[in-house]
């Protein structure tokens, strides 16, 4: 199954390489005041979804899932490996996020809650990337990437009005993030959680698929 693991790290590297480029220069952007934070939060939180995505459409293209049903870890270690893939995106999201809103204070020169506020926004990339995925990947097992990119579409109109419109709410409303910590870390934890339901389902999903 460790192999299946780094299939995907394998064939995300280019992906994964241009979203950090653009995820640089919108930190930049935001750096110098061009963007709101919660824009470039939105965009990381996407990258956490797309990302895994993208897997399902390459593995389609090469009809990848026959053959690694046939390997020894069989159906369940494919569907294991997609989700410990996830898992490791969501989490290196939530690493690179709160490094590049640390980097976006010190370069803005940020003091007190203001800094606060700028570093908990980055919990909520990685845990609205674990919500989604844990709605998107079973309907992704069960559909495949053609058909499930209309939930994606859908999942993703949602949940960017949520994060961006709630921020900017909060924002308006004169509410700091600082006032909700113990909500903003308990987030991403929940995230985690709802993966793991989300994996029993797609586990009974992938055992019934006709490859």
């Amino acid at each position: 199954m460790t192999g299946l693991v780094k299939k995907d790290l394998y064939l995300s590297v280019s992906m994964f390489k241009s979203y950090v480029v653009v995820a640089a220069v919108f930190a930049a952007l935001t750096a110098f005041g061009i963007y709101d934070i919660s824009f470039f939060v939105t965009y990381v939180s996407v990258m956490c979804i797309m990302i895994p995505v993208n897997l399902f459409a390459y593995d389609e293209q090469a009809r990848w899932d026959k053959y690694a049903a046939a390997l020894p870890s069989g159906r369940a270690g494919v569907v294991k490996a997609r989700y410990l893939f996830t898992i490791l995106i969501c989490l290196g999201s939530l690493v690179f996020s709160l490094l590049l809103q640390l980097i976006v204070a010190l370069f803005t020169g940020v003091q007190g809650q203001a800094r606060t506020d700028l570093l908990l926004s980055g919990l909520l990339p990685a845990a609205y990337g674990c919500f989604m995925n844990a709605v998107l990947l079973p309907l992704l097992f069960k559909f495949g990437s053609q058909k499930g990119r209309l939930y994606l579409i859908m999942a993703l109109g949602v949940g960017v009005g949520v994060i961006f419109g709630g921020l900017t709410g909060l924002k308006e409303m004169g509410i700091p993030l600082s006032e909700l910590t113990l909500p903003l870390f308990v987030l991403p934890a929940a995230g985690l959680l709802a993966l793991l339901p989300s994996y029993l389902i797609s586990k009974r999903i992938f055992f019934h698929k006709d490859l």
